[in-house]
Order: C-alpha cells, then sequence, then structure tokens
C-alpha cells in the first residue's frame, strides 16, 4: 500500500508542471509574433499625425472661408494684405509667435475666369494656402502659393450687392 501511495506520488510530481525549456520555447515564440506587431507601431504614429494634420487643416480652412464669406465684397482684398495668419495645434489664431504651428494665407483674384462666358468681376476666386511646417516637407518656399506642401482650398465669393 505504502509502494502504491508513492508511484501516484512519484507520477504525479512528473507531470504537475512545465519544464524549463517549454517556458522558454513559449516565451521565445510570442516574442517572434510580437516583432511584427512592434515594426508596425512607427507606421501607425505617422499615419496618425497625418489624419489629426488633416483634420486641423479642414478645422482651419473651414474657418477661414467663413471668414472670407462674411467679409464685404469690397474688403476682401484686405484679407491678401493682411499677410500670414498663424494657428495652434487646435486651429486656433494665436498672436503668440512660439505657439502657432499652421500658416495661413489667402490670395484674393479680382476676375474669375468662368466657362462660356469669359471673366467676370461679380465674383472673386479666394484661395485659402495652409502651410504645417513641422510635418514632412519636400520644399523650402516661403511663399504659400508657391510651396507644393501648402494645402490650398479656393472659394468663389460672390458680390452680393452689401
Amino acid at each position: 500500500m505504502v509502494t502504491s501511495f508513492r508511484r501516484t506520488v512519484s507520477r504525479y510530481r512528473r507531470t504537475r508542471g512545465f519544464t524549463l525549456v517549454e517556458v522558454t520555447m513559449a516565451v521565445a515564440i510570442i516574442a517572434f509574433a510580437f516583432i511584427p506587431l512592434f515594426g508596425l507601431l512607427p507606421v501607425g504614429f505617422s499615419v496618425s499625425r497625418e489624419a489629426m494634420d488633416i483634420s486641423v487643416t479642414a478645422q482651419i480652412a473651414q474657418r477661414m472661408t467663413t471668414i472670407a464669406l462674411q467679409t464685404d465684397f469690397s474688403q476682401l482684398d484686405t484679407l491678401q494684405t493682411a499677410g500670414t495668419t498663424l494657428c495652434d495645434d487646435q486651429g486656433n489664431s494665436t498672436t503668440v509667435a512660439g505657439s502657432g504651428i499652421y500658416r495661413v494665407a489667402y490670395n484674393v483674384s479680382d476676375t474669375t475666369d468662368l466657362p462660356g462666358s469669359g471673366a467676370t468681376t461679380r465674383l472673386k476666386t479666394v484661395t485659402i494656402c495652409i502651410l504645417n511646417p513641422t510635418s514632412l516637407r519636400t520644399s523650402n518656399e516661403s511663399d504659400l502659393m508657391l510651396n507644393p506642401d501648402t494645402r490650398k482650398f479656393v472659394v468663389l465669393v460672390p458680390d452680393n450687392g452689401r
């Protein structure tokens, strides 16, 4: 009876846990599976940063479009002569030079070419140029209209006779 108890106990001890080799192999397999996932992290961060940049740029463009549409038709040229506006990372206009991430400028064309009818002076083309200097850039051009990295939004503003 004592002998059968010892056999049962010794059999239980042999099958009770994992060996060090088995644990090491399991950790190696799991680590090998996580290597590609860690390789995708930089790609995910850059895509996230680009999506945020596009979203903030769209917010700025919407606000600047609203300003252009609410400006009196005869005063639209003052938007262009006002110079570059600075916006922070949330898209809000700022006067503090260090907090301005986005550079925004207007370009106003006095005449607009329409298909079939030629040019008209009762419609102005307003181009809103937005540049994020901290994003990936291919050009060092300082003029926002000429810089290929600038996102441009075109708005047609009619003369409402105000």
